[in-house]
């Protein structure tokens, strides 16, 4: 491409390819040495780039179905439940059928269309069809029309956005190894219970637990709050009301910053609560970092005894606890009250537990730290996203805006 910016259907940048998932039936057909996404790998995926999902397939299972083994840099598109999930393949992958990935022809960058895809979002789920979930058809997406400016100006856009998104993910990265630290303590002292084996081991119906602990449920040491809705004329984004998380959506980061808010709210969530995903997933988990309204889809916990992190990371300590939940949902899993309560666990004495938020409260200070910083990044990226990628701000200006921002 050379000249101006000019209006092109994407089956003239790219050759679209769909994925295929092997017969499950045939275990010789999984866990291989290839790469394979479904749609819920991206689902809460904050990178830009991805090496592998969930689980890889097997040259068995490639050439059985109809996944195509995509090269690096092509850009993995959601196309069915749901539509717009965006990522660029860092290394030769596959996918299900619920993407259509595009492998660009020469001229055309990654990243561009890697943010010019993540900014029609609500375009690309326009243009799916279908009762159950909606889907977008490889035909449809072959004739959607974009602006593209020459490659040389897709690259300075991309790496503007490229370089807020560089430094969002840094902090990303800060509080994955935070979190792992705290995690890593949880694991020795609840899981192994490393510092307490002098004391002796007893028998409990959850296994062998240190003298003086006990086999209990989440119910005993919690308080529960199980969101409700208010009516939907009454959110806004604008600011005007008390924050308010409807469900995994509005999570985003460890300590959410609300984009919701809400000027008839129903249940309660207080600062340090744990917020549980209840439905549709089941089991993904955030901390409130204020005082918040819950929706439906969400419950807040709380330790009855004191406040602290020690729900979250004992919610999160065996995420195929949650795996129960999701089967039982005709269309989407879900959980109840009762089943939060009921939530079987290994409860330690209360000084533990206090000891234990103590050593992990600086940690988990830094990384409320590090969520601050990531909104007005984020704010700042979406802001001059779609002004770049449809012209109305050009490069240079971009670079003196975020210059003075970050």
């Amino acid at each position: 491409m050379s000249g101006e910016w000019c209006e092109l259907p994407l089956d003239d940048v790219a050759t679209v390819i769909g994925g295929g998932t092997p017969s499950t039936k045939d275990e010789g057909n999984f866990n291989g040495s290839i790469p394979w996404l479904t749609p819920k790998d991206l689902s809460g995926y904050p990178y830009r780039y991805i090496s592998r999902g969930e689980r890889n397939i097997s040259e068995k299972g490639l050439m059985s179905s109809s996944a195509r083994l995509l090269p690096e840099g092509a850009v993995l598109l959601t196309t069915r439940a749901p539509v717009g999930y965006v990522a660029i393949a860092s290394n030769s992958v596959t996918t299900n059928q619920g993407f259509r990935s595009l492998v660009l022809q020469e001229g055309f960058h990654p990243e561009f269309v890697y943010y010019l895809l993540k900014s029609k979002t609500d375009l690309l789920k326009a243009h799916a069809s279908g009762t159950t979930f909606g889907e977008l058809s490889g035909t449809t997406l072959k004739g959607l029309r974009f602006m593209f400016p020459p490659l040389l100006e897709q690259r300075a856009i991309a790496a503007i956005l490229g370089a807020v998104d560089d430094k969002i993910e840094l902090n990303r990265r800060m509080n994955e190894t935070l979190e792992a630290m705290a995690q890593a303590l949880f694991k020795s002292w609840f899981v192994d219970f490393e510092p307490f084996r002098d004391q002796g081991t007893q028998d409990s119906p959850l296994g062998q637990i240190p003298k003086e602990w006990r086999a209990g449920t989440v119910g005993e040491i919690c308080d529960i709050v199980m969101g409700q809705s208010p009516p939907g004329e009454t959110y806004n984004e604008l600011g005007n009301g008390t924050p308010f998380y409807q469900g995994i959506r509005d999570f985003g980061f460890r300590f959410p910053t609300s984009r919701v808010f809400c000027t008839a709210p129903k249940r309660f969530a207080q600062k340090g609560d744990v917020l549980l995903s209840v439905r549709a997933p089941v089991g993904s988990l955030n901390m409130a970092s204020e005082r918040c309204a819950v929706g439906r889809g969400v419950a807040a916990l709380r330790l009855k005894s004191h406040g602290g992190s020690f729900p979250y990371y004992l919610l999160k300590s065996d995420p195929s606890n949650w795996e129960k939940f999701e089967a039982q949902g005709t269309v989407f899993g879900a959980v109840t009250k009762a089943d939060v309560h009921g939530f079987e666990t290994i409860l330690p004495p209360l000084n533990i537990v206090g000891q234990f938020n103590q050593i992990v409260e600086p940690l988990d200070a830094k990384i409320e730290l590090n969520d601050r910083e990531f909104h007005p990044l984020a704010t700042i990226r979406d802001t001059l996203m779609p002004k770049l990628l449809s012209g109305e701000i050009r490069v240079k200006d971009a670079e003196k805006f975020v210059e003075v921002k970050i």
